[in-house]
């Protein structure tokens, strides 16, 4: 799953004596040249590819809308999410990878292992009660033998790893047979995100943020890109018009605009841009909700948004995640 590179060290003295030690380097479809004797988030995100965020590695799935009890949720934040976790996990072009744990990938898309409800032994044989959800804080890399998820797609082979996670796999759990896919499992991841009490003040709101809060959600995201910490935002153009997003990178133009690139589940094919202006203080996103300008919102391309930074605990988990694998990794050598 890594190519193993050692590199001399020697330095040589005035009175001509030297020393010498082997460095040992990981290369991968994520990380190139990844020095073993300083593995930490800081030289993993440091030492990520230019290419490793490509829109050849987009889930070649488009958002879709589902029900939820009473709700009517996009699953936006679920595959905002579901994509983020590929971008780091996933090792493409590993020739002789073992077969996918499709459960284990399935977890990892919902953000929960499903485990035995134990409270509920002796008490009642409703599935829905002997099955609850435990929250994985540990993530696994995934190899797949396909040098990128897109085109093994579009081959039609049926063989490929998204093919593989919509087929989904059942798993007995407390002898309960539940039967699980990836689009089940993004919709589940939705319902995760969006029911939470923290959501209701950006939920519930509607329209841009003033400029001053604007600014401080610029630098986190413009910090993010440039330390490859991928930034999932929700973008608020009504409270019914509300949309996740992956922010990649950015430039900026002479006058202080900033251009961010990201990618949008409605879109998945490319990527879209979202612009700060900084002569407004606002964020722009016409390619992204531009599509709204005609709809009976009666809603402009043009017209400001407020931009959320969210699920900033989620990557923690999965930096770390990454720190332990490739400790593990390097410690093998």
């Amino acid at each position: 799953m890594k190519k193993v590179f050692a590199s001399l060290l020697a330095g040589v003295s005035l009175f001509g004596s030297h020393s010498s030690a082997d460095t040992k380097k990981i290369s991968d479809s994520l990380v190139n040249n990844l020095r073993c004797d300083s593995v930490s988030v800081g030289s993993i995100l440091g030492s990520i590819r230019p290419d490793a965020f490509s829109s050849r590695n987009h889930l070649p799935i488009r958002n879709w809308g589902f029900r939820s009890g009473v709700f009517n949720l996009g699953a936006c934040w679920g595959m905002g999410s579901t994509q983020r976790k590929f971008f780091y996990l996933l090792r493409t072009g590993e020739k002789t990878a073992p077969r996918i744990n499709t459960i284990g990938v399935l977890d990892m898309v919902r953000g929960a292992s499903l485990v035995p409800n134990v409270q509920m032994y002796g008490h009642s044989d409703q599935a829905v009660q002997r099955v609850q959800e435990r929250p994985l804080k540990n993530y696994s890399i995934i190899p797949v033998f396909e040098d990128n998820i897109r085109d093994e797609f579009g081959r039609n082979t049926y063989l490929g790893f998204v093919n593989t996670l919509i087929n989904g796999a059942t798993q007995n759990v407390d002898s309960i047979r539940v039967t699980r896919n990836l689009r089940g499992e993004v919709e589940r991841s939705q319902e995760r995100h969006f029911f939470r009490p923290k959501n209701i003040g950006m939920g519930a709101g509607t329209g841009a943020q003033d400029p001053e809060t604007n600014k401080a959600t610029l630098k986190i995201m413009m910090t993010n890109a440039k330390l490859n910490r991928l930034t999932l935002i929700n973008l608020r153009l009504r409270t019914l018009v509300q949309h996740i997003l992956i922010v990649k990178s950015f430039t900026e133009d002479k006058n202080g605009n900033v251009f961010f690139k990201v990618y949008d589940s409605n879109q998945d094919a490319e990527d879209q841009i979202v612009y700060f202006n900084k002569a407004t203080g606002h964020f722009y996103a016409p390619q992204v909700l531009g599509i709204y300008k005609f709809d009976i919102l009666g809603v402009q391309s043009a017209e400001p948004m407020g931009v959320f930074v969210v699920d900033e605990e989620e990557r923690k988990d999965i930096e770390n995640s990454l720190v332990t694998y490739y400790k593990k990794t390097c410690a093998s050598l």
